[in-house]
């Protein structure tokens, strides 16, 4: 995309962010539903494509419609995602949030760091708003958006409610670091893809020393922080449940690696995201072995 069109398509998300803020919540999910869903259709059949077959290798005993269905409710999501980053500061305060495993810290818990790992389900965005709104400050790792106004879309949304933005090197790991020695909240996503390849979870590929797993259990080794996996479900439309976890440590055994602790940690996210794959933003991404 030329340099023109790239600024004209990018001037154009930033006029719908702008509009759609101001508009229904539910209206808004619907536009992105339809706005990304013709995008994906016309721009994107691999993305369709690798979420169906994805889906047929996860559910064998579906049929064609199932696996249809499946992938409709997979670019819905999406799309509704990105319509509800223009309107995610007004989710818990319009009552459009369900918060269960969510408590205050007990008195001997108070001013333990907290790491939570974070799947991208539902609509993430939501969990941070929600702790935000019951006082509870979040740092977050990000990954900015490839284009300057994509990326001014997101950061605006996410410190619109309060979240601390951390970022994915050196700096952003002191930060954490930082953070949860001083007893915080900081969140890191367990699930991700890099270059169209799934590498989290494993799906039955070894554990690895390449994602956010690793990183997430040398945060906890370092700190002696608790862990919890969060998580969004989209209810009807643009309603959601979050659920948190219980808070655990990482376990003390002898001789305990860090792939361990990976494969310790995948077992929590796994199956989480089985159970709601089709609501899951790296659904049409490779799940080949990572090399």
């Amino acid at each position: 995309m030329n340099g023109p069109l790239r600024a004209l398509v990018d001037h154009w998300h930033l006029m719908m962010y702008r509009l759609m803020a101001h508009g229904p919540i539910g209206l808004s999910s619907w536009l992105g539903s339809v706005i990304v869903g013709i995008n994906m259709r016309i721009n994107h059949r691999d993305a369709i494509d690798g979420a169906r077959r994805n889906l047929a290798i996860h559910h064998p005993e579906a049929d064609a419609a199932t696996i249809e269905a499946g992938v409709r409710r997979y670019m819905d999501n999406i799309g509704r995602l990105y319509g509800e980053f223009a309107v995610l500061h007004r989710m818990v305060p319009e009552g459009r949030v369900e918060m269960i495993g969510f408590h205050p810290d007990s008195p001997e818990e108070a001013g333990q760091p907290i790491l939570a790992i974070v799947l991208h389900l539902g609509n993430w965005e939501v969990i941070g708003a929600a702790l935000e709104h019951v006082g509870r400050r979040v740092a977050s790792f990000w990954d900015p958006p490839k284009t300057p106004m994509q990326r001014r879309i997101v950061e605006e949304s996410r410190t619109q409610v309060g979240i601390r933005l951390l970022s994915p090197d050196l700096a952003g790991l002191r930060d954490a670091l930082a953070e949860l020695r001083a007893g915080g909240l900081v969140a890191i996503f367990g699930d991700e893809a890099r270059s169209g390849k799934t590498m989290a979870p494993l799906f039955g590929r070894p554990p690895h020393l390449s994602g956010n797993l690793s990183i997430a259990a040398r945060l906890a080794r370092k700190t002696d922080a608790r862990l919890v996996v969060a998580h969004c479900e989209r209810l009807d439309g643009c309603r959601f449940r979050i659920r948190a976890g219980e808070r655990f440590r990482l376990p003390e055994t002898p001789g305990r690696t860090v792939l361990d602790d990976v494969a310790f940690l995948n077992a929590k996210i796994e199956p989480v995201i089985t159970a709601h794959l089709d609501r899951w933003y790296y659904l049409d991404d490779s799940i080949a072995p990572i090399e």
